[in-house]
């Protein structure tokens, strides 16, 4: 196959691309300009360039360029049908080896660019060392042949080393005893980076000499030396042939040149006269250092490119190698992490085949405590249907489902399942899907005891409360219960028990209104009231509690509103509101309310009610609890009042903020309710 480089545009080259393939066995890489093309041509990868340029401009200047960077390889180029005899002149003194006009004939095309590149395969070499070759070597023809028939035999052995084994440190020592027996080496040593380690990626520390190629294999050399001496990437041979992979002689000693006195000593202590860089045609993985032939001859070119690419071929096989240790380490430590977890893992694929199962999901599924994964076996035939049915649909159509919960009906079990398609790309259909079954069943039994122990200390604080609330109103009924057979016929007696009696059944009234809103709070909200007069009667009811005294001003550019509501909830709401502002503030307490309206995100209005009291306001702390049941920080009470009104006003879909006070002028609370449409 002749690798050719044809530089025109799209449109010319399509047709000429499809007649060139067509008349020879020619692999096409196109261009626009030589100037893209570059950097590929000096480094060899084409046998022959074809230029057939847009203008005549610039051809002289790519054929040169060309002939530069490339000095064997065949230059066509091509030029407009009528072109005057001076532009061919210019390219072929520019170096062109042939000049076309149009239109082209592809046949004939492809008959020159065979015979120029048959013309230009040789080594890379001084000329006269070629011509003395070509000289001793008889007709070229024949030598090609036999090189070619001896090259295929070389490959058909060493097909079969490389496949050998997936251990890299046999197949490197198999490697070298084949190539030792082909090209009669004395010795030889391959020295390769270490292998990676199996499996993820560790934490652990590198190693000192993280740059060091210890020997892969060897033959011809002392065990002794093999095992302790290495090379460097930082350092002769191995740092020299990293940054430039190509073949190194050893140099004479009557002329040792300007090699690096660390490469000399590597070369005399391996006894070594030549070295050839292993790699994957990526990088450098190692270096193979060669000594002289057994028969005392040296090596040809030719022989040392052939070992070159034997070499390459063994440094992709090493990297496979590699590659298989990492997915067989990687394999091995999942299965051992899914095995170690006590969440049962299973993965399904196609055809309802059961491709994973750890031990966890065995025992949950076959109800075997000590059965090991490695021996027991599941089957789809296994999993309840709720859960198959599931996990089939997410294997054969990728619908993903949220974690479920699954009781079996015999055993009262409870499961928690989660199914996630496996998919190798994110647009691709599922290949497989993994189930994750977890046992809550203790998980269950744990929340019911732990509610149940919570409804017991919230039944304790609740009597504790209510038995306090009852006692503080008992008190004053009990005294005048024992006083009123001696003091009966007294008028302040009776006016004291009047007023007790209206004073304590009052405050029962309200403690019983609390419960029943707080076990009712979300009543529906039927009527339509008008605030101000919700507001004024609400904070009568409360002044009336605290003993008839505080003011109320009421702050508001609005029109009158009228609330869409549960009448008494929500005045109820506004009255503990009121009682708390009336209780925190000393002597003669007042009360400021301010009405305003704010726009919503759906582009309705709510209403904004913000309350302040004359006391000092709620602490950082306390606001933070204000609304939390049972909560207080005074004696009386049983901390219901704020928590029956954020309830009270969440269930007409607002909200109650308590915060405390940043500026004098803040409000201690805010209510925010939606305004009717």
């Amino acid at each position: 196959m002749t690798r050719l480089l044809l530089i025109a545009d799209e449109l010319f080259a399509q047709p000429l691309c499809v007649a060139l393939s067509s008349a020879a066995d020619f692999q096409i890489q196109q261009r626009a300009r030589f100037s893209t093309a570059k950097k590929a041509v000096a480094a060899g990868a084409f046998d022959a360039c074809v230029l057939v340029p847009a203008s005549l401009s610039g051809l002289p200047n790519d054929v040169a360029s060309a002939r530069a960077l490339a000095p064997q390889m065949p230059v066509v180029a091509v030029v407009p049908e009528g072109a005057p005899p001076a532009i061919q002149q210019s390219l072929l003194l520019a170096g062109a080896d042939l000049v076309l006009s149009q239109p082209i004939d592809a046949a004939a095309l492809a008959s020159a660019l065979q015979r120029l590149t048959a013309r230009g395969q040789f080594l890379p070499g001084p000329a006269s060392e070629m011509n003395e070759s070509a000289a001793s070597a008889g007709p070229m023809p024949g030598r090609k042949a036999a090189a070619l028939s001896s090259a295929l035999e070389v490959l058909r052995d060493f097909s079969q080393v490389l496949g050998y084994s997936l251990d890299h440190c046999q197949l490197t020592h198999h490697f070298v005893l084949k190539l030792r027996e082909v090209v009669g080496l004395s010795r030889i040593a391959i020295f390769l980076e270490p292998s990676p380690a199996g499996g993820l990626p560790v934490t652990e520390a590198p190693p000192a000499d993280d740059h060091s190629m210890p020997c892969a294999a060897a033959v011809g050399l002392a065990t002794e030396l093999v095992e302790c001496f290495a090379l460097s990437r930082k350092s002769g041979l191995g740092r020299l042939l990293t940054r430039q992979p190509q073949i190194l002689r050893a140099p004479s000693l009557s002329s040792p040149g300007a090699l690096d006195p660390k490469i000399l000593r590597e070369f005399e202590v391996l006894g070594g006269s030549v070295a050839i860089p292993v790699n994957d045609r990526e990088r450098t993985l190692g270096v193979a250092v060669l000594g002289g032939r057994i028969t005392g001859g040296e090596f040809s070119d030719e022989e040392l490119l052939l070992v070159f690419h034997l070499l390459e071929e063994l440094g992709l096989a090493v990297k496979n190698g590699w590659l298989h240790t990492q997915l067989v380490g990687s394999h091995q430590l999942f299965s051992s992490v899914l095995d170690g977890i006590t969440c049962g893992a299973l993965v399904l694929g196609p055809g309802r085949k059961i491709l994973y199962a750890n031990r966890a999901v065995v025992r949950l599924l076959r109800n075997e405590p000590g059965t090991d994964s490695g021996t027991a076996r599941v089957e789809f035939s296994d999993l309840p249907a709720a859960i198959a049915t599931k996990l089939r649909a997410a294997v054969e159509q990728g619908a993903a489902c949220e974690p479920f919960a699954h009781e079996l009906p015999d055993t009262r079990q409870l499961w928690r399942a989660s199914i996630m398609p496996l998919c190798p790309t994110s647009d691709a259909k599922p290949q497989a899907a993994m189930l994750l079954l977890e046992d809550f069943t203790q998980v269950r039994a744990a929340q019911r005891a732990e509610i149940e122990s919570s409804n017991l200390k919230l039944i304790g604080v609740i009597a504790r409360r209510f038995a306090h609330e009852i006692r503080n109103s008992l008190v004053p009924l009990t005294t005048h219960h024992q006083m009123f057979d001696a003091e009966i016929d007294h008028p302040e007696f009776r006016a004291s028990l009047k007023e007790a009696l209206a004073r304590e059944t009052q405050r029962i009234e309200r403690f019983t209104e609390q419960m029943l809103l707080l076990a009712r709070s979300d009543s529906p909200a039927t009527e339509l009231a008008p605030l101000d007069d919700m507001l004024r009667q609400s904070f009568a009811k409360s002044r009336e509690l605290t003993g008839g005294t505080g003011e109320l001003e009421i702050h508001s550019d609005l029109p009158p509103v009228l609330l869409r509501c549960n009448r008494s909830g929500l005045s109820h709401a506004f009255q503990e509101i009121f009682l708390n502002g009336l209780q925190s503030a000393p002597g003669t307490p007042h009360l400021t309310v301010t009405l305003s309206a704010t726009p919503t995100d759906d582009g309705l209005a709510e209403l904004v009610v913000q309350v302040r009291d004359s006391g000092r306001g709620f602490a950082p702390d306390a606001a933070g609890r204000a609304t939390e049941p049972f909560f207080t920080t005074r004696n009386t009470g049983v901390g219901l009042g704020l928590t029956i009104a954020r309830r009270v006003i969440e269930a007409h879909q607002g909200r109650l903020e308590v915060q405390p006070r940043s500026l004098p002028t803040d409000a201690d609370l805010t209510i925010y309710l939606p305004l009717p449409r």
